[in-house]
């Protein structure tokens, strides 16, 4: 037989298991960041029916961060910001529980007269019974625009994730992640971070973030997308007030989201990467997302770019160890087949070589640790803001080799000047430290100026040192 009211049931249930003095109901307006106050159980007429409760109060605010029941006695200063009744009462007890489906629910209070404290066992039995009214909250009500979520079509989905296991390259499979349609998943800013064998991450691609996070090196363990990369499972975290939210740097300078959900993006247990969202509203994230989400990174996770082979003898010395891009050695050795990859007829390439003039006395300064945090967040960099086609190389020690393909000089050159801006105007932060990083650039370009690669490449670099005008 059905329960007519099962709130009432389950209140008056929880008093007598509790044998509590008043026991109140609120449900959560998580838009508003309040609560309503939904049923109550009282030996006490004189009980205060708030019609709304604020997220923020003290007591309230430290049981909802917490997501377990929390215990104050009579005797706390904070007892007395509950306010539950208009008239003094020989109170000893108070237990407030977060009542929890996924999402916050509701908030569960209960006082007592018998006891100083309501015993771990009991908490227990609450939190039971707290978990039932949960679910019944969120089956009768949920949250502000969750039930006219649509998931995606199979359809969409399928297309979406066929788009991904088409990338040519790992940077391609970022871009194209940061591109979730809205048909799919709505958030106001998502980033793909990607881990090396050690186990430090750098962001690749992102949007919407205030702040740009790509030269901060993302540690496993610190920030919420540092526990999702050391747990290897999904995370998804809410800001129930005005306190900021750790994403990827205990150094950064923390974004006003309210909702956070990261996956990790992994393939036979192996840390490939971070998929991470984030929103302006705390139920603009919810496991609906969060599983959205798991689905889009499994899909880019089993890309054939990320297949285990056997190691190459020789094939990591073609890479630079810090940064994991193509260096000198792997220009040298595969000239040929870059030549007749890049060069077609008359389509112009554009050499670009940036050296670093300051990057050893950085070192010296700041450590090996942010100095290579700032070699990974400057290929980010590069990757970003120059338009695919594009080639990026470690050419030297101090210095980065861009091959920038299908453009026109004009392009090129408002590109160049785009980037030495960026240098010149104001510091980089890296890791919370504000680095100046002095910069020579040279510029030589395909066919104007010769057709072999290795000899446009060194035309290049020796133009940072001599500072020679190219002629068009």
């Amino acid at each position: 037989m059905a329960i007519q009211n099962i709130f009432s049931h389950l209140i008056e249930l929880t008093s007598n298991v509790t044998n509590a003095y008043t026991a109140v109901l609120y449900s959560a307006n998580r838009k508003e960041e309040t609560f309503s106050l939904r049923e109550h159980f009282s030996l006490n007429p004189n009980l205060i029916l708030k019609t709304k409760v604020p997220f923020t109060l003290g007591p309230i605010n430290r049981a909802i961060k917490s997501k377990i029941p929390m215990v104050i006695d009579h005797f706390d200063p904070e007892a007395d910001e509950l306010n539950i009744f208009n008239t003094t009462e020989n109170l000893k007890s108070f237990l407030i529980v977060p009542v929890i489906h996924d999402a916050l629910e509701g908030l569960l209070i209960m006082a007592t007269k018998d006891a100083y404290s309501f015993s771990p066992k009991l908490q227990k039995i609450v939190a039971g019974l707290a978990e039932q009214i949960a679910w019944h909250l969120f089956q009768e009500n949920p949250f502000p625009g969750e039930g006219n979520r649509a998931c995606p079509s199979i359809r969409t989905m399928n297309t979406y994730l066929r788009f991904l296991s088409e990338s040519p390259d790992p940077a391609t499979i970022a871009r194209r992640l940061i591109e979730i349609p809205p048909s799919i998943l709505i958030c106001d800013a998502v980033a793909v971070i990607w881990f090396n064998s050690n186990g430090l991450g750098a962001v690749q691609e992102h949007r919407g973030f205030s702040e740009d996070p790509s030269l901060y090196t993302v540690v496993q363990g610190a920030g919420i997308i540092g526990a999702c990369a050391q747990s290897l499972t999904p995370v998804i975290s809410t800001a129930f007030d005005n306190n900021l939210m750790t994403l990827f740097s205990d150094q950064e300078k923390a974004e006003f989201f309210k909702s956070v959900a990261a996956v990790p993006i992994q393939k036979n247990n192996r840390l490939l990467g971070v998929l991470t969202c984030a929103s302006l509203t705390p139920d603009g994230l919810s496991q609906a997302e969060l599983d959205t989400l798991s689905m889009i990174a499994s899909g880019a996770a089993a890309s054939p770019l990320f297949t285990e082979k056997k190691s190459v003898p020789g094939n990591d010395k073609n890479r630079d160890p810090i940064t994991g891009i193509y260096n000198h050695r792997f220009l040298i050795h595969r000239q040929h087949a870059i030549s007749e990859k890049i060069f077609d007829g008359d389509l112009p390439v554009y050499f670009l070589t940036v050296q670093l003039t300051n990057l050893p006395s950085l070192y010296e300064t700041h450590g090996v640790q942010l100095g290579d945090s700032l070699l990974r967040g400057l290929v980010s960099l590069f990757s970003r803001r120059i338009p695919s086609p594009k080639n990026i190389f470690k050419y030297s020690d101090n210095s980065f080799l861009l091959m920038i393909l299908k453009r026109r000089r004009e392009e090129v050159d408002s590109l160049e000047s785009e980037l030495k801006n960026i240098f010149d105007n104001k510091p980089l932060s890296v890791n919370g430290t504000s680095l100046r990083i002095q910069t020579e650039w040279g510029l030589a370009s395909y066919p104007d100026e010769g057709n072999n690669l290795l000899d446009l490449i060194s035309l290049s670099w020796a133009r940072t040192s001599q500072q020679l005008k190219v002629t068009t």
